[in-house]
């Protein structure tokens, strides 16, 4: 093929020659062979020079993003969104929190119920009041496994807190003054202990550190018989207007340990 392109290139240039040399009639006289090669390697010649001549043409072939690649994801969001709004709007999500907490128990305190003492009766020519006992609210680690009723306790100490409380809120406040808090209690093992504390209108408590220990040698598995003096506490103590008696007996105040068991009966308001 490369001798024929240069046969073909070396008769063009001879022929151009002779053209340029030869007059017009001998050109004429020239063969249509000679003609036709002569021209073939003119078209040849010339089409190869400007094909060098040309820059090469580069397609780029750039492929769209199609708007059904990203339809999946779509769907998906939209399921998500539609779920989310029907949860929030159609489902009410009930969250009962519980704060176990010392300082909390002492300034928000439950709503007070109407539990006053009983009707005065006498005993030994002394005047005395029945507490009744069915109205206790438990807290802390009593609230698991304590039980009550009218005249008795049953306080079971657990490892859900540190502190394990059973409560009396007062509606209308009392009038201690010249007067004790009086009761029984003892331990199913013996050696549990209770503490007993007090609280005036004001929130403030007639014993240092928000208790007083009634039983100095603890309690022992017989009933054993304890008094409360309000007026031998606190100095700014209200003994006129006391608002709730509490029983203590948390790992915490009492070092009780998990299912210690108190009894406690005959809780009244006896004379000083």
């Amino acid at each position: 093929m490369s001798k024929l392109i240069d046969t073909l290139r070396e008769s063009a240039k001879s022929a151009a020659e002779k053209r340029g040399s030869e007059p017009n009639d001998m050109q004429k006289t020239k063969t249509s062979y000679e003609l036709t090669q002569e021209q073939l390697a003119e078209i040849y010649f010339s089409a190869s020079d400007k094909h060098k001549a040309e820059p090469p043409l580069i397609i780029r072939v750039v492929e769209k993003p199609r708007w059904w690649a990203v339809f999946p994801w779509i769907v998906a969001s939209l399921a998500f969104f539609i779920m989310s709004l029907s949860l929030f709007s159609t489902k009410r999500v009930m969250v009962n929190i519980s704060v176990i907490d010392d300082k909390a128990v002492h300034q928000e305190q439950p709503e007070r119920m109407d539990v006053s003492p009983s009707k005065t009766v006498k005993q030994d020519g002394l005047a005395q009041q029945k507490i009744y006992l069915d109205d206790v609210i438990f807290e802390g680690a009593a609230k698991l496994k304590s039980a009550k009723n009218k005249n008795v306790l049953v306080l079971v100490n657990s490892s859900v807190a540190p502190f394990a409380r059973a409560s009396i809120y007062f509606k209308t406040p009392i009038d201690l003054s010249g007067k004790k808090i009086a009761f029984t209690a003892k331990g199913v093992r013996g050696g549990e202990d209770v503490a007993v504390g007090l609280r005036d209108a004001s929130n403030i408590s007639a014993f240092e550190k928000g208790r007083t220990y009634v039983f100095p040698n603890k309690l022992s598995s017989d009933w054993q018989a304890a008094e409360v003096d309000p007026e031998k506490g606190v100095e700014n103590f209200d003994v006129t207007r006391v608002t709730s008696l509490r029983f203590d007996f948390g790992s915490k105040d009492t070092e009780n340990k998990s299912n210690d068991t108190i009894y406690i009966k005959d809780l009244e308001i006896v004379p000083a």
